[in-house]
């Protein structure tokens, strides 16, 4: 798989998330699609960057769902959220009370995920709330812009040592490629907001694939 062989959602959610790690904000993007395949709304983490009073809560799905026009676009209930990551309890339950009725997601988040909390209450279970998970490679790839944007700017050896086994439950390749390709001096020279996502996307799956 490469990059122009995405569709535009998903073009569209690695170009967010690039944007994102080269911001210094974890590589986390989200958009909202109606029913007719229009792209209403998006949003991309932005927890590292001081563009609101609390960026903490900055998380992409939050975002895409408080930038979406509802006086624009009423049919909440229509759309579909497309989300790169499994969402936290935090997005999940945001997604929940914005009426989104229909999630895409790109991968599994064995330390943050919350879909399963659907199915802990009765609340939540009247909600209907119809989840897709994407194939493997896209969580793979996921998690290696993820990775990255944690080898490039953490500082923490500790902590960086956590994520990266986090991130390797369900995409080991992907953090694997991300090692490699900072290993390979990728970065040395050349600065992350001077490569394309296409760039730095390509150079990541021909690593997952080999």
């Amino acid at each position: 798989m490469r990059y122009q062989e995405l569709d535009m959602y998903w073009k569209r959610i690695f170009e967010l998330e690039w944007i994102s790690l080269c911001e210094g904000s974890k590589a986390i993007a989200a958009l909202i699609v109606s029913s007719e395949g229009e792209i209403i709304s998006e949003g991309r983490n932005k927890i590292g960057e001081e563009t609101i009073p609390n960026p903490r809560v900055s998380h992409a799905e939050v975002e895409a769902i408080r930038n979406l026009d509802i006086k624009k676009y009423p049919l909440v209930k229509t759309y579909t959220l497309y989300t790169a990551l499994e969402p936290c309890p935090m997005c999940m339950g945001t997604l929940v009370m914005g009426g989104i009725r229909t999630v895409v997601i790109g991968t599994k988040d064995a330390h943050g995920g919350a879909m399963e909390l659907l199915e802990c209450s009765e609340y939540l279970k009247r909600k209907n709330i119809h989840v897709v998970w994407m194939p493997q490679e896209y969580g793979d790839v996921q998690r290696g812009f993820q990775a990255l944007k944690e080898l490039l700017y953490n500082t923490n050896e500790e902590q960086l040592e956590r994520m990266m086994a986090d991130f390797s439950v369900y995409n080991k390749k992907g953090v694997q490629a991300a090692k490699e390709l900072m290993n390979e001096g990728f970065f040395k020279d050349k600065k992350p907001n001077l490569y394309s996502v296409e760039e730095i996307f390509d150079k990541l799956m021909l690593i997952i694939e080999s």
